[in-house]
């Protein structure tokens, strides 16, 4: 996602707004992320921070060369100066420096124009003072004694300036007020960044863990985890998680909330699985048996693109007297296309304990529905670890289901094999909640 080093900057440091440093024994202490963050700063710890935090926002920015990198205003002023790129005048994403000589404090500019400056500075408070609590934003008059100059980084795009003297000069663009960047511009700059999330972000392309900022207003924000991104152009789903954890949830490409989870609970990742038909610690004592020669069927969500290499289920009581090459299981999708099945289970299943049955070939899944397909032929049927079994004529698994839709299903008698298609609108829906999940 394109955008620009200038507008990448901003948004940084417009995103800590609002950031305090810590307070103990009655008083603000200096102790921030700042200094622990940025690589050689984490001595200074404890001390004035605003120079700290420029050189955070600029490494968090990706432009950690373009700005000094220290505690110290004085020495930031002759780095500037040393390179032949101090004024003056302010410009959009320069280094404004206060007091004498530049040595006191500084900030960001985000916005000028004939007569003020607008920044961000740290380690300030709401008076604009060189001693503060936090990240503020600022309006300052260019005029004011304590306004010093500006560093002007070396942007890939160029540098927007008030100083007449650099109008006509390669890399300047000459502006006697500039605005700043717009909200949309520095939402798009924060997501390139990777401070609002990291990396780019577009349908059906990368996203790395990172943070989102839900702003309302330069000092109202909601943050949350991005834990990570998957699926395609026509199905991409992102993952969120508040800050403390909590209400873990994930969105599809149309911004619908699609599963909200506590996160204290126990989902399939949890136990190694990609997905279940339900928690399996939830399972009845009793579990189910199998009627020979019926496919059942149990759906499983998929919420995330995934290999499906192997399917399992758990057997309480071994079966006996299975009948070879007419014990299998099979994956199927919402339609009813068989895409998986795994070798003969009569000998698998003739014994007690958890099943984890390959497929013969894995089978590259896209985000959604699927039937996992159990089906047993012989004498006695092993019993599956499955839910509630209230009788075939009262399937509450399958409530507000209609058919072809069904969660918990099966296919008519007389079946010896797992056909390369089942039409699923025509399965009798089953009250036999079978667990079973893929892996």
């Amino acid at each position: 996602m394109a955008t620009t080093q200038v507008a990448q900057v901003i948004a940084v440091a417009r995103s800590q707004v609002t950031y305090k440093e810590g307070y103990t024994e009655g008083g603000w202490n200096n102790i921030v992320r700042y200094a622990l963050e940025v690589p050689g700063l984490s001595g200074y710890q404890g001390q004035s921070w605003c120079m700290t935090f420029t050189s955070w926002v600029a490494m968090r920015a990706g432009v950690a060369s373009l700005y000094p990198r220290g505690v110290d205003c004085s020495a930031g002023v002759a780095w500037f100066q040393a390179a032949s790129r101090f004024s003056f005048y302010p410009a959009l994403g320069s280094q404004v420096f206060y007091g004498s000589g530049g040595s006191e404090h500084t900030g960001i500019v985000y916005a000028y124009d004939a007569t003020y400056i607008w920044t961000i500075e740290a380690n300030t408070n709401t008076n604009g003072s060189t001693e503060g609590d936090g990240v503020y934003l600022r309006k300052r008059k260019r005029s004011d004694t304590i306004v010093y100059g500006y560093g002007l980084p070396a942007f890939a795009e160029g540098v927007i300036t008030a100083d007449p003297a650099l109008a006509g000069v390669g890399g300047y663009t000459y502006a006697a007020a500039n605005s700043g960047p717009g909200a949309g511009t520095l939402l798009r700059a924060a997501l390139a960044a990777g401070n609002v999330a990291a990396d780019a972000v577009s349908v059906g392309g990368p996203l790395t863990a990172g943070g989102v900022a839900v702003q309302q207003d330069s000092l109202t924000r909601i943050g949350l985890d991005v834990t990570g991104y998957s699926g395609s152009a026509t199905a991409p789903i992102v993952r969120f998680r508040d800050a403390d954890g909590g209400n873990v949830f994930q969105i599809d490409g149309a911004g619908r909330i699609i599963s909200s989870v506590n996160p204290n609970e126990w989902r399939p990742a949890d136990q190694g699985l990609l997905a279940w038909t339900m928690n399996p610690a939830s399972c009845t004592p009793s579990g189910s048996s199998l009627s020979a020669g019926f496919i059942y069927f149990t759906k499983i969500i998929l919420r995330n693109a995934a290999t499906i290499s192997n399917l399992c289920a758990v057997v309480g009581t071994a079966g006996s007297g299975l009948t070879a090459n007419q014990c299998l299981a099979g994956l199927y999708t919402s339609t009813g296309t068989r895409v998986g099945v795994t070798a003969d289970m009569s000998t698998t299943w003739n014994a007690a304990g958890d099943k984890n049955m390959p497929l013969t070939s894995a089978y590259a899944a896209a985000a959604g529905g699927y039937y996992i397909a159990l089906l047993f032929n012989g004498t006695t049927s092993p019993v599956f670890a499955a839910g509630s079994s209230l009788g075939a004529s009262f399937t509450p698994g399958n409530a507000h289901l209609s058919a072809g839709s069904y969660r918990f299903c099966r296919s008519g008698s007389g079946q010896t094999s797992l056909p390369a298609s089942f039409t699923m609108s025509g399965a009798t829906p089953d009250a036999n909640n079978i667990w079973t999940a893929a892996a």
